[in-house]
């Protein structure tokens, strides 16, 4: 089922490829594709770089559930708005279909309780996302070695979102 969730995104904004011209929805397309790419990769990087511990599992998965959705959020919206001549009226349904998309991933990644992980040792440098405080959420270790990776990552995303609006 999880495997299913986090590769429909692309298998949408394919299938919608296929269905209207490329000329017309080449654009939104890519748009899609370059998004749902860079929120998997966020999603990767993020749960390889906390640690897996039980202590912070609410903060992983909880991030895993908020970048599935968005990604689900994302091939809708731009998948649908890709199709020519259906108008505003779409992509607003578009967007109200891709909002279901939230509850469905945070359902599907808090279906049962918390694994059981063993301790993992951190790496040398420790580990680059760490738990807040409160436990809401991860936040960039500071004086960590890698973290200036992790804002190029975090940075990558909208500016190629934005290259992709502007070339085309």
């Amino acid at each position: 089922m999880k495997t299913l969730l986090r590769l429909g995104p692309f298998s949408l904004l394919a299938a919608l490829g296929l269905a209207p011209s490329v000329r017309a929805a080449g654009a939104p397309l890519l748009s899609g594709l370059v998004g749902v790419a860079w929120l998997g990769l966020l999603r990767r990087f993020v749960l390889a770089n906390s640690s897996p511990a039980p202590d912070p599992a609410r903060s992983r998965r909880l991030t895993a559930s908020l970048t599935l959705g968005a990604q689900w959020f994302l091939a809708i919206v731009t998948g649908l708005s890709a199709i020519p001549r259906q108008g505003p009226g779409l992509v607003a349904m578009a967007s109200g279909l891709g909002i279901l998309f939230l509850p469905a991933a945070l359902i599907a990644t808090y279906a049962g309780k918390a694994p059981e992980t063993a301790e993992i040792p951190p790496p040398p440098g420790g580990w680059l996302l760490v738990p807040r405080a409160n436990g809401t959420g991860l936040r960039l270790a500071p004086h960590h070695p890698r973290a200036w990776t992790a804002v190029a990552l975090l940075a990558a995303g909208p500016i190629a979102l934005i290259l992709v609006a502007v070339l085309a």
